[in-house]
């Protein structure tokens, strides 16, 4: 009796240390996957301003030639029924978007006046070129696209930071030139630029994904997320 006893304790035990063991490598192997995984952008702590950006990634290690995810982003809040006002100083003067990507280091300038470089967000220039030796312009984004139903985010409230939620997202991929360096720094930048009736260009918000790398192999990167404003 004794002896039977101490057969069938003794295999319970090595059940429960076996399921134990079990449960502790699948935690460990959703710990880590969980790791290389990106999500961020999805709460308010950090976002003040009008445009909203975020991204999501299942992995945090890129070949150099294939750095690609998605990114999130929106231009105002749903329900509101005036969501230009926050970006122009006359309901007159009419704003688009525009997409760019750029190295933290050699940023270019999106607006220029006769020939210098956009230096400061409070003076107003007057040209607005997509050609830019250091920037790559993605895409442009009209005000009626932009202010469509598609390009809103829903905020939902929370105790210390409101939960975006986005309607718009997209998967972009970061040119293999722009990783020039063995660490560095990448942006995903939204700019609002308005026009004047006298067709005068400003920028008057923007947003970004700022997107730290670094090389862990000669042809292999690992990113870090860093959000960052205009």
């Amino acid at each position: 009796m004794n002896k039977k006893y101490i057969i069938i304790t003794t295999i319970a035990m090595l059940c429960a240390i076996s399921l134990i063991v079990t449960d502790i490598t699948v935690r460990y192997i959703r710990y880590e996957k969980k790791q290389h995984e990106i999500s961020e952008g999805f709460n308010t702590a950090s976002q003040k301003r009008p445009i909203k950006m975020g991204m999501k990634s299942k992995t945090d290690t890129f070949k150099v030639d294939d750095v690609t995810f998605d990114i999130y982003y929106g231009m105002y809040e749903e329900g509101d029924e005036t969501p230009k006002s926050s970006y122009v100083r006359e309901m007159s003067e009419n704003a688009f978007f525009a997409l760019y990507l750029y190295e933290y280091e050699n940023r270019g300038s999106v607006i220029y006046n006769n020939g210098e470089d956009y230096k400061d967000n409070a003076i107003t220039q007057n040209i607005y070129s997509k050609n830019i030796d250091k920037d790559y312009f993605v895409k442009e984004i009209s005000s009626e696209e932009a202010f469509s139903d598609d390009y809103a985010y829903i905020l939902d409230e929370g105790f210390l930071a409101a939960h975006v939620e986005y309607k718009h997202h997209e998967t972009i991929t970061i040119m293999k030139e722009l990783f020039s360096k063995a660490k560095g720094t990448i942006i995903i930048r939204i700019y609002a630029i308005v026009v004047s009736e006298g067709d005068e260009y400003r920028i008057s918000e923007g947003a970004a994904v700022r997107i730290n790398y670094e090389f862990i192999s000669e042809d292999t990167v690992q990113i870090e997320y860093r959000h960052n404003q205009l």
